[in-house]
């Protein structure tokens, strides 16, 4: 028999359907609408009770998948951290350069912020960044970016010792940092040129590569001028 829709709320609006989902498929659907919410309001406007509400489902449910409503945006945070980091996981090409690897893979992160808005607005530009809990999210984060593009320096020469990957690590934990607030001003004003944002950051980093001490000579050669 087919499910009749519940009253109207108060506001006139029907109350969504209730469905039948899989914990993880609930989980999911509340985060895509977290981030929806907290990409349209602040912070402070937002209640968790509205969440559950606008999902259909009670509040000891969703008090159940998260304990209140800081937890909640961390997770939502969290969610848009990691299909963030898959989006930017762009595949080597054969014969493509680095510059054009980093191009490509910053380009794919603007393209992200494109295709989810709200949610890039609620976990790059919302409240709460210097919550130590999020600081935490954006650290891990982080740690995966960097390694992976030093995995890409590493594809072009794996002779790196002790200290030059040292210095490769810090180089690349700072460029993620400008990258990061270039990307975000590009959330906050979309009339930036997504083409030039790429071209800025990739230079930015192979530039900072290339004053790198003791690098091999094939790093050297792959950060050149010649090779962008």
């Amino acid at each position: 028999m087919a499910s009749m829709p519940e009253p109207s709320g108060a506001s006139g609006e029907a109350k969504p359907l209730r469905r039948r989902l899989s914990p993880d498929d609930r989980r999911s659907e509340l985060l895509a609408l977290g981030a929806k919410v907290f990409g349209e309001r602040p912070y402070d406007d937002v209640r968790i009770d509205e969440i559950a509400e606008r999902a259909g489902v009670s509040r000891a449910l969703m008090y159940h998948y998260f304990p209140d409503k800081r937890a909640f945006f961390a997770e939502v945070v969290r969610a848009e951290g990691e299909r963030l980091f898959v989006a930017t996981s762009t595949p080597a090409i054969p014969g493509q350069t680095l510059f054009d690897r980093l191009r490509a893979g910053v380009l794919a992160y603007v393209e992200y912020h494109e295709q989810y808005p709200h949610g890039s607005w609620a976990a790059y530009v919302g409240p709460g960044r210097t919550d130590p809990m999020l600081l935490g999210i954006d650290d891990a984060d982080n740690v995966r970016q960097m390694e992976r593009i030093l995995d890409a320096v590493r594809a072009v020469s794996s002779e790196l010792d002790s200290k030059v990957e040292r210095d490769l690590r810090v180089t690349v934990y700072g460029w993620l940092a400008f990258t990061l607030e270039l990307c975000r001003q590009r959330i906050i004003d979309p009339s930036l040129d997504a083409g030039q944002v790429a071209d800025s950051c990739a230079h930015a980093l192979l530039d900072a590569v290339a004053r790198v001490p003791g690098i091999p000579a094939e790093l050297v050669k792959s950060v050149s001028a010649e090779h962008r």
